[in-house]
C-alpha cells in the first residue's frame, strides 16, 4: 500500500501549511494567536504529522502496523483535515483584521481591539460583528469540509458514460459499450458485496458489451476469486478480460495470479485477444505493472506493450489497451493503440470541478478524465486505422482505495461508450441508487 505523494513532497506541503497558519496567526492578525487553543491545536496537529513523517522516512515499523500504515496514514489524515484550513487562514486573517479596523468606530472593540462587553450591553451586536465571528470560523468550517472526505470515501460509486469519438470509427463498433473496473483493492475498504451492488447498480441502467478490469483487483488475494466470478456472471457480451496491477505483485504474484488464471475471465499479461463485434475486429491488449516506483515509468512499460501489440492482427479496426498506470499512453500511441483504460492514481483521491488538485503539483501525471497524444509517425502507430485520430487515454479514479479519504473526486465505475465523428469525448454522470 503505496501512498501518492513520497515523504519528501510530503514534507514540503506541511512546511507550506505551517507557514500558511504561522503568517495567519502571528503576522497578519496576532490576537489568535493569544488563544491559547489555537496555540495547543497548532503544536499538536504540526507535530502528529512531523512524526509521521520520521516514522514513514526512517521505515520504522509498529508491531503489525508498517511504516507506510502508521506515517504514512499519520501524515496524510493530517495533510487531508488540515490542508483546507491551512490554505483559507491567510485570507480569514485579512478579513478578521479588517473587520477589526471596521468595527472600532461603532464602539464594539475596546482599544486593544478585544470585544467590549460593556458596550455590547448597551447595543446589539451590528452585522458587522457577526460578519467577524464568520471570518474567524472560516479555517473550522474548511477543517470540517476535509473531514467529511473521509465520510464520502464510503460513498456510492458514480457511473459517469465517458463517450469517446473516433472519425472513421468502423460503423459495427458504433456505440460499443465498455465498462471499466480498476483499483476496487477488495479487503481494504471494499468487500465482494460492493462489488455485486455496483455490479447491479450499472447492469440496471446499462448494458455493458465488455467488461474489463485494469489492476489491483484485491488487497485480500482471496477475494481475487469472487471478484472474477461477480464479473463474468455480469454476463457482457463479449465476456471481460483482466491486467495486472501493482498491488498484485505487492502481495506476492505467485499468490494473486492464480486466482485470476484459474477464473472465467482471461488475464491479459504483454498479450492480447482478438474480438469480432460483428464485422469489426476489436484487439485488446493487456500490459504487465512494472513494479518499480519512481523513475520513467513509461520506459519501463514499453516492451510489455509492445508485445502485448505484436499479438495485434495486422488490420483490426479499433485497439484497445489496458494498462494499470496511465504512463502506458505515450508507448500505447507508439505501438498503435486507439484507446488506453488505466487506473492506480485514484485520481489523487482530491479533486475539484472533475479534475485532480494533484494536477498542480504534477501535472505531468494523467490523474484523471481523459487525455490524448499525437501519434508519432512510427510504422507501429500507422497500423490502427484510426491513425488520423489521437491516441486517448481514459484515467479513472477507481472504485475502491486502500486510503479512506475521497473530496471531490468520488469513486466510479466508468462505461466508455465509443461514437462515430469528429471532435475528442463528451461525459454525462449517473450516480448509483
Amino acid at each position: 500500500m503505496w501512498p501518492i505523494l513520497p515523504p519528501r513532497e510530503a514534507l514540503l506541503i506541511v512546511g507550506a501549511m505551517f507557514i500558511a497558519v504561522m503568517t495567519s496567526a502571528r503576522l497578519i492578525q496576532p490576537q489568535w494567536w493569544q488563544t491559547r487553543a489555537v496555540r495547543v491545536a497548532t503544536f499538536l496537529s504540526f507535530a502528529g504529522m512531523l512524526t509521521g513523517l520520521a516514522i514513514w522516512a526512517a521505515g520504522i515499523s509498529l508491531g503489525r502496523w508498517t511504516y507506510v500504515t502508521c506515517g504514512a496514514g499519520m501524515t496524510y489524515i493530517g495533510i487531508l483535515v488540515l490542508a483546507p484550513a491551512a490554505l483559507v487562514m491567510p485570507l480569514s486573517a485579512v478579513l478578521d483584521r479588517g473587520l477589526v479596523f471596521a468595527l472600532r468606530p461603532r464602539g464594539l472593540l475596546a482599544p486593544g481591539g478585544d470585544f467590549d462587553a460593556s458596550a455590547a450591553s448597551k447595543r446589539r451586536i451590528s452585522r458587522r460583528g457577526m460578519m467577524r465571528a464568520g471570518a474567524a470560523s472560516i479555517p473550522a468550517i474548511a477543517a470540517a469540509t476535509g473531514a467529511s472526505g473521509f465520510a464520502s470515501a464510503d460513498a456510492k460509486p458514480r457511473m459517469p458514460v465517458v463517450t469517446m469519438i473516433y472519425e472513421g470509427l468502423h460503423p459495427d463498433l458504433e456505440g460499443f459499450r465498455i465498462l471499466h473496473l480498476s483499483d476496487l483493492h477488495l479487503g481494504a475498504c471494499r468487500q465482494l458485496a460492493d462489488l455485486e451492488r455496483g455490479l447491479e447498480a450499472v447492469l440496471a441502467v446499462q448494458r455493458p458489451d465488455l467488461i474489463v478490469l485494469t489492476g489491483d483487483v484485491a488487497d485480500d488475494p482471496t477475494q481475487i476469486a469472487g471478484a472474477m466470478e461477480l464479473v463474468a456472471r455480469a454476463a457482457a457480451r463479449h465476456g471481460a478480460l483482466a491486467s495486472l496491477g501493482n498491488h498484485e505483485y505487492l502481495h506476492g504474484i505467485q499468490h494473486t495470479r492464480p486466482h485470476f488464471e484459474a477464473s472465467r475471465v482471461p488475464l491479459l499479461v504483454s498479450s492480447g485477444r482478438t474480438l469480432d463485434v460483428g464485422r469489426a475486429r476489436l484487439f485488446v491488449g493487456g500490459a504487465d505493472d512494472p513494479v518499480q516506483i519512481g523513475g520513467d515509468i513509461a520506459k519501463l512499460l514499453a516492451p510489455s506493450i509492445e508485445h502485448a501489440a505484436a499479438h495485434a492482427p495486422e488490420h483490426a479496426d479499433f485497439r484497445l489497451l489496458l494498462c494499470h498506470r496511465p504512463e502506458g499512453l505515450a508507448p500505447a500511441a507508439a505501438c498503435g493503440f486507439d484507446l488506453t483504460l488505466a487506473g492506480h492514481t485514484h485520481g489523487g483521491q482530491v479533486g475539484l470541478f472533475g479534475r485532480s488538485l494533484l494536477a498542480w503539483i504534477r501535472p505531468e501525471t494523467s490523474w484523471w478524465g481523459t487525455y490524448e497524444r499525437v501519434r508519432p509517425s512510427s510504422r507501429s502507430a500507422r497500423r490502427s486505422s484510426l491513425f488520423g485520430s489521437p491516441s486517448r487515454l481514459y484515467t479513472t479514479s477507481g472504485f475502491g482505495h486502500w486510503f479512506p479519504f475521497r473530496l471531490g473526486c468520488p469513486t466510479e465505475m466508468p462505461v466508455i461508450m465509443l461514437a462515430a465523428g469528429k471532435g475528442a469525448t463528451r461525459s454525462s454522470s449517473r450516480r448509483s441508487a
